[in-house]
């Protein structure tokens, strides 16, 4: 139960994120599965996967949709580009993760937020 209640905390704050900075299901919801629901990391990051889709769903329909009446804020050209390159790399990555152990997915993970947010910082 409450892990349930500690999922729906998260998915609320990943879809928010998600929305709000183009961020959620790796960096929101990954993290607190692992660090507060006590998810193993593999299972983690393929939940956060499985979620992101009606996420992106609802996130396209605002943005696109709803969003500047003046404009359509999604690019859909360069969505369909980096959707091409996004399934090769999701498929690829997928298929290496079974090879990794518990502890080494988690120092990438924590290696991959780590450079992402020095990078922020030194823009």
């Amino acid at each position: 139960m409450a892990a349930s209640a500690a999922g729906g905390a998260f998915a609320a704050a990943a879809g928010f994120f998600s929305g709000l900075l183009g961020v959620g299901g790796g960096f929101v919801m990954v993290p607190g599965q692992v660090l507060w629901a006590r998810t193993r990391q593999l299972q983690a990051n393929a939940t956060s996967l499985v979620a992101i889709i009606p996420i992106s769903a609802v996130g396209v329909v605002v943005y696109y949709f709803i969003g500047s009446q003046r404009h359509h804020e999604a690019d859909l050209r360069f969505a369909a580009v980096m959707t091409a390159g996004a399934v090769v790399g999701a498929y690829a990555g997928a298929r290496l993760v079974s090879s990794l152990d518990e502890r080494t997915l988690k120092i990438a993970v924590s290696v991959l937020f780590l450079l992402v947010g020095l990078r922020q910082l030194i823009g």
